[in-house]
């Protein structure tokens, strides 16, 4: 499947460049995926995930399998993951590199090259909801859109910490000379629907409008999450950097994914920093 197949190229990749620039790195192979499900039964145990525990990181492939029911094994695999070693930031660099087709008219590799940082561990995919009168016509269905301070924060703190880095020595292009000149070195976008969901939002806004009083050197601004889908396609390079919330964040990367060439070019990383 993509999965083991991505995964035996990318290991490839991997040992040229530690070769390049010596250093060693020590794989060792596990099966969890649906090929696996369907032969065990086994998604991934408590066992297993306290023996990946051990290791500095986790190169993960493709798990889906067309015979598996969806929801098994992304519950089971990635959200397991995700949540159990508290991998808060999902870090979804898009660039668009030479050589490679991009389906925007007219876009070139200098417009399309920012990262988005999406919040991994709360929101909607907590699985936080119920049914009441299931099965009648009176049936109702609820989901809990949850966050804490504490998610939120990190998750913001990480994006302007990695700006901030990132652009040390090397100014996000998008600057104009004044704002260069007044020691701004990149940009943060908060991407939300404050219009709409009001509460979870207005926790969001609160905290990275705290968190960037703290960086001065990183430029902010506030677009609702519709119309990054619009600017994506229509002006990437007016990002440096997105924040966001998991749904939205799982949403817009893969339409960011399609612009740089498509998933398959797109790396990702679920980070506890």
């Amino acid at each position: 499947g993509i999965g083991p197949e991505v995964i035996r190229e990318g290991l490839k990749v991997i040992d040229a460049v530690s070769q390049k620039y010596s250093f060693k790195i020590t794989a060792t192979p596990k099966p969890f995926g649906g090929a696996h499900y369907l032969k065990t039964g086994e998604v991934l145990s408590n066992e297993s995930l306290n023996e990946l525990r051990k290791y500095d990181a986790i190169y993960l492939g493709g798990v889906g399998h067309p015979d598996v029911k969806p929801g098994i094994l992304e519950r089971g695999i990635l959200l397991k993951l995700r949540f159990d070693l508290e991998l808060y930031v999902n870090l979804r660099p898009v660039k668009l590199y030479d050589n490679v087709n991009t389906p925007l008219k007219d876009k070139k590799p200098e417009d399309i090259d920012y990262v988005v940082f999406r919040e991994n561990t709360g929101g909607l995919y907590t699985g936080v909801g119920e049914f009441k009168n299931k099965g009648t016509k009176d049936e109702t269905a609820n989901q809990h859109m949850l966050y804490s301070y504490k998610q939120v924060e990190r998750c913001v703190r990480y994006a302007f910490e990695y700006l901030q880095k990132k652009h040390k020595d090397n100014p996000w292009r998008g600057l104009t000379d004044e704002q260069k000149k007044k020691g701004c070195v990149g940009k943060l976008t908060l991407c939300g629907k404050t219009n709409v969901l009001t509460y979870v939002f207005d926790l969001w806004e609160r905290v990275f409008n705290q968190v960037a009083k703290e960086f001065p050197s990183i430029l902010t601004d506030y677009v609702h999450v519709d119309a990054i889908c619009i600017y994506m396609i229509e002006d990437p390079k007016r990002f440096d950097g997105i924040v966001t919330e998991n749904m939205f964040g799982d949403i817009i990367t893969d339409l960011a994914a399609t612009t740089q060439g498509g998933m398959g070019v797109a790396p990702s990383g679920n980070i506890n920093p």
